[in-house]
């Protein structure tokens, strides 16, 4: 009798959304997000968060310091380019997040198509963000976020699928 193989990073449908989805709880993604939200900043207000003392109002304590390091020593391996640089740790995430996609499946049957469909969607964007399929790809947190909301897509139709009444809820 053979014996069956553990998966490494999930199997199945729900199990594997679910592991990917725990990765937007990540820390790495709510520096992502903190480095983006910088950016949008003006530039004096950029030069106040990445100073040795932050006025309160730009003050995120622990945040500072790492944008403080991901600035000044990050940004430059990037030949000074933000976006590139952010870009490698949208794909640095993803690629911890993505390796939940690669054993996904979905029932087979003409009435999963719309779910498989969705799925496949997911997995492709998911792989090439997290696994460098695309080198000249400058990924975005725009992309994080519809990864996301793709996920939560995919786990409403399931749930109607299987005879619920899914509401995501306002929280």
């Amino acid at each position: 009798m053979k014996k069956l193989e553990k998966s490494e990073f999930g199997k199945g449908l729900t199990v594997c959304l679910a592991k990917f989805l725990e990765h937007f709880g990540y820390e790495k993604l709510t520096r992502i997000y903190f480095i983006e939200t910088y950016k949008n900043k003006p530039e004096v207000e950029q030069k106040a968060m990445v100073s040795d003392n932050p006025p309160d109002n730009l003050n995120y304590g622990v945040l500072n310091g790492y944008l403080k390091f991901f600035v000044e020593d990050i940004v430059p391996i990037h030949k000074g380019n933000i976006d590139d640089a952010l870009s490698h740790e949208i794909e640095t995430w993803a690629n911890g997040a993505s390796d939940h996609l690669y054993e996904i499946e979905v029932p087979k049957g003409e009435d999963w198509d719309n779910i498989r469909k969705m799925v496949e969607e997911l997995k492709d964007k998911g792989l090439k963000m997290g696994h460098s399929l695309t080198k000249d790809t400058i990924w975005k947190v725009k992309d994080i976020n519809e990864l996301k909301e793709l996920t939560l897509k995919i786990l409403l139709e399931v749930d109607k699928k299987i005879g619920l009444q899914p509401d995501l809820g306002e929280y």
